[in-house]
């Protein structure tokens, strides 16, 4: 496989599996597509013309050629430095790596995370919540997170990789699209009754037991194990954390329990305070499981996949 066909497939896996669907992300770019061609001939120089095709601009490929072939591929949830020098003692061990893939925003990704988030604003309306007032919710969030990634040193791990001729790309929404329909699909069938129901469910997904095993499987972190669920809504998805001033809504307009990734602390005792159940299915477990899914696909095209950086490798070819 090319550099390029991995990065379409990591991007159609995005859309057939984003909350929005496929035709409101479509959409979504027809609409940047007619803003860039309103922007002055200056504005067009600094555009990003990759969103223009790429619905998630989070997810990008930052170094390498995109016509590069690729046999092995060095995966890790978190890229940095180390995972480069990583991937160059393979290489001249005999183990050729010809494409990094992490999962965390890097480079211009991490610097656009905020970019993603509008997502949330969909899972929450598919609940119940006006969109309205997920949209002004959010719309704070959304600040927040562009001013909180400003100063970092974005490039770091890109400018390693272009010294050693190592391509590098992340996947980082597509992948968190795939674990949100996952968990959503699975959980809608399996109708736990009570809390606890959830958190055993969720250990049977390969990755979320292996997570158990390590200390970092499923954990209630509002609510008990005898507390009935109500309606259920996934997060999983939409760059980073949302705010926690959506929970007084949620309550109101009927969500009983939320299943994420990760909650901060402000946002737990938000959600307890007005009465919400918060089940923490474990994030780096559900980004394995987001990348898994995506990374079954390079597997079935013969590229093999070398995990690292935390990154819980199972099949399911």
């Amino acid at each position: 496989m090319k550099i390029q066909e991995i990065f379409d497939i990591a991007i159609q896996k995005g859309i057939e599996n984003d909350p929005r669907g496929a035709t409101k992300v479509k959409k979504n770019l027809d609409k940047r597509k007619k803003e860039y061609d309103e922007l002055s001939k200056k504005k067009k120089a600094e555009y990003d013309t990759d969103k223009l095709t790429n619905p998630y601009s989070d997810t990008a490929i930052h170094f390498g050629d995109p016509k590069t072939e690729v046999k092995r591929v060095l995966v890790g949830i978190d890229v940095d430095s180390a995972e480069v020098l990583l991937a160059n003692e393979l290489s001249k061990n005999g183990k050729k790596i010809d494409l990094i893939i992490g999962h965390h925003p890097m480079g211009k990704a991490l610097a656009s995370l905020h970019d993603v988030m509008d997502i949330q604003i969909e899972v929450l309306t598919q609940k119940g919540i006006p969109d309205n007032i997920a949209e002004k919710i959010m719309e704070e969030r959304i600040s927040q997170v562009m001013r909180g990634v400003s100063p970092i040193n974005h490039y770091q791990a890109i400018d390693a990789a272009k010294l050693l001729d190592i391509p590098v790309m992340n996947i980082h929404t597509p992948a968190d699209n795939s674990v949100w329909n996952f968990v959503e699909n699975y959980l809608s069938q399996e109708k736990p009754e009570r809390i606890g129901d959830i958190v055993d469910r969720l250990k049977e997904i390969p990755e979320y037991k292996k997570a158990t095993e390590l200390n970092a499987g499923p954990v209630i972190f509002s609510g008990s194990e005898k507390s009935r669920p109500g309606k259920m809504i996934v997060g999983m998805t939409g760059g980073t954390s949302g705010s926690e001033k959506i929970y007084e809504r949620m309550a109101h307009y009927g969500i009983g329990t939320i299943i994420d990734m990760h909650v901060s602390e402000k946002s737990r005792e938000e959600a307890s305070k007005h009465f919400l159940n918060i089940v923490i299915a474990g994030h780096i477990a559900s980004d394995s499981l987001g990348m898994n899914l995506f990374l079954d696909e390079l597997e079935k095209k013969g590229v093999e996949i070398v995990p690292c950086s935390g990154l819980l490798r199972f099949s399911r070819n």
